[in-house]
């Protein structure tokens, strides 16, 4: 009876049929390993965690790859109504789908104007079968949250993340981001490097400044002015005053080896201010782009969500957000800001900037101009110095 050619109630139908049914629920499989061991007859042999796992990985599988074939087919018609779709299927040895991707021709058309900076993030898992969203975010001209392409991935493995962002580089013709935006995950920043190599890495300010919190807490705690001189610190202007603060820091702090603020010195190169100055991210630093894609999908998509279904969900999502596209380029190109001076720089810059980024301007042109003053130099001469003031 304890033989395991005997052990023969795992492979019955009813138990994968009560497998199934709890994992539905929601149960986790230790949870439904007990149940079904309560509900079997007393000559049965117990099911084992690792029979309960792999016989609902095995039906997950099944109907993952059903529900891909759905999917599939519908990227094949929208195909007909979009020649410039990409979409590629990564598969298992078996033949099972794993991993997908897949751009329509107006985000590919979008990523050649406004692919300068792309924010990547797999923090997303709304779906049946719990598979990752991957979304490649952008900004476009005025200031609003794009769609390059998307991706649902088996896991977040190097491997995984290496196949993704070589097909997206296939997909959009070869055209390396200036720039990407990751969390400090390390199998995206060691696909970062092979097949982005020419594009610069930054990591999110907000996931930064979520660890912060829970690293330096005891710091601040011990040392009252640690937390004004670690700020000052991250501000730094140039490469030299970040370096001779850090120096301070470790003579007065004295930091252990390989603690966390350690490590963050150690990469610094991917979110100091002062060694980031020198590259264009369209006004992001952080994945909120992405978070705010997020909470868009939150209103199309849920955890039951099946795959083909999802697919055609992000298409609605992604119409709404076009649709606010067009709303703001009719708006620029159908009305005329006010100007706040007679100054030909702000009525030629009105005339080529988006009315959203136009108010960018305005703002700095404001300011610039109230900050200005003129002082004579002598009264025989017309020479005159000009200078802002902070």
């Amino acid at each position: 009876m304890k033989h395991r050619s005997h052990g023969k109630f795992h492979r019955s139908l009813t138990c994968k049929a009560i497998l199934s049914e709890l994992d539905q629920s929601g149960l986790k499989p230790c949870q439904i390993k007990k149940v079904v061991n309560t509900m079997k007859g007393p000559y049965e042999n117990d099911v084992t965690s690792k029979q309960c796992s792999d016989i609902l990985a095995d039906q997950r599988r099944q109907y993952k790859g059903k529900e891909f074939y759905g999917l599939i087919k519908h990227f094949q018609d929208k195909l007909l109504k979009d020649q410039n779709l990409y979409f590629v299927v990564d598969l298992f040895d078996d033949g099972s789908p794993r991993n997908i991707f897949w751009a329509d021709g107006r985000s590919r058309d979008s990523y050649i104007k406004f692919g300068d900076v792309v924010v990547f993030d797999v923090t997303y898992m709304t779906n049946k079968f719990k598979m990752p969203f991957a979304p490649f975010v952008g900004v476009n001209h005025h200031g609003q949250s794009i769609l390059f392409g998307g991706a649902l991935l088996e896991n977040e493995k190097q491997d995984t993340f290496e196949w993704l962002f070589q097909n997206f580089l296939k997909c959009m013709f070869d055209k390396y981001p200036s720039a990407i935006i990751t969390d400090q995950d390390k199998a995206i920043c060691n696909a970062i490097k092979i097949v982005f190599p020419k594009t610069r890495h930054r990591y999110c300010s907000w996931h930064i400044k979520k660890h912060e919190i829970e690293h330096l807490r005891p710091l601040k705690v011990r040392y009252s002015d640690f937390e004004e001189l670690h700020k000052q610190w991250v501000k730094s202007n140039t490469i030299e005053e970040f370096e001779t603060r850090w120096e301070f820091l470790c003579g007065k702090y004295n930091f252990e080896t390989g603690s966390w603020i350690t490590e963050m010195y150690n990469q610094r190169k991917y979110w100091a201010k002062a060694f980031l100055k020198d590259c264009f991210f369209a006004g992001m630093t952080s994945s909120g782009r992405s978070e705010s894609i997020h909470s868009f999908f939150d209103g199309y998509v849920n955890s039951k969500t099946m795959l083909n279904e999802f697919v055609r969900q992000y298409d609605k999502a992604v119409e709404t957000r076009r649709a606010a596209e067009e709303d703001e380029d009719f708006k620029t190109m159908n009305s005329k800001p006010i100007l706040s001076s007679v100054n030909l720089i702000e009525a030629k810059a009105s005339s080529r900037y988006t009315r959203k980024l136009f108010d960018v301007f305005k703002k700095e042109w404001t300011e610039a101009t109230f900050n200005l003053t003129h002082e004579k130099i002598s009264k025989s001469s017309e020479e005159i110095r000009q200078m802002s003031q902070e």
